[in-house]
């Protein structure tokens, strides 16, 4: 099941520190670590998107620890047998849970511009995106693109030292994507699952 968390950019610090008391110590320390705000908010909001996840499904009312195995990626501590992933960015967060290998990734409509897009498109995806005219919808590719690239390079957990140009969107089999009202997000999964969009008063 895909958990989606729309519009943290209307959220502050103060909003959501009350509900700090809900994170593991391991997730306080990342907040700790983070030195922008909008990121701290964003990392504890997945968080909580987990727990709201994790409850709803499997009736986990815990706050999890992650343990990384291969390449860094996490899996719950206690409960190896569920699979989850998280993205965030900034202005939505994504949570997928599944019993099975997964992932997600979530990306905000945004301008990139084609000389970023030369290190992460393929020759054709390049060739593609150069042909539309259109700013909008050529940025819009761009980021689905991206977003499907980067739900690939979290499958198992290789992340940035995937080489994004050598693989082709339109050819990754059980990768799906959502197409929001501000982002696109991709998720990895042998069937089409179902979208729960929870307000932030769920998870709380």
């Amino acid at each position: 099941m895909v958990y989606i968390l729309e519009d943290t950019d209307m959220l502050d610090e103060e909003s959501i520190a009350p509900h700090y008391n809900r994170l593991s110590l391991q997730r306080l320390r990342k907040l700790d670590s983070l030195k922008k705000a909008p990121a701290r908010v964003n990392a504890a909001a997945v968080y909580l998107l987990l727990r709201y996840a994790l409850k709803n499904e499997y009736g986990i009312d815990s706050a999890p620890d992650f343990i990384f195995k291969k390449n860094g990626k996490p899996y719950l501590k206690d409960n190896e047998d569920i699979f989850f992933n998280l993205s965030h960015s900034r202005n939505s967060c994504a949570c997928i849970v599944s019993d099975s290998e997964t992932a997600v990734d979530i990306a905000e409509f945004r301008k990139v511009s084609m000389n970023t897009a030369k290190y992460y498109c393929s020759p054709a995806e390049f060739d593609m995106i150069e042909s539309i005219e259109e700013q909008t919808e050529r940025n819009r590719e761009l980021i689905r693109i991206w977003s499907i690239k980067e739900c690939c390079s979290k499958i198992d957990g290789s992340g940035l030292s995937m080489d994004f140009k050598s693989v082709e969107s339109k050819k990754l089999d059980n990768i799906h994507v959502i197409n929001g009202k501000r982002y696109y997000a991709a998720y990895y999964s042998q069937t089409e699952q179902n979208i729960i969009k929870p307000v932030l008063s769920d998870l709380l």
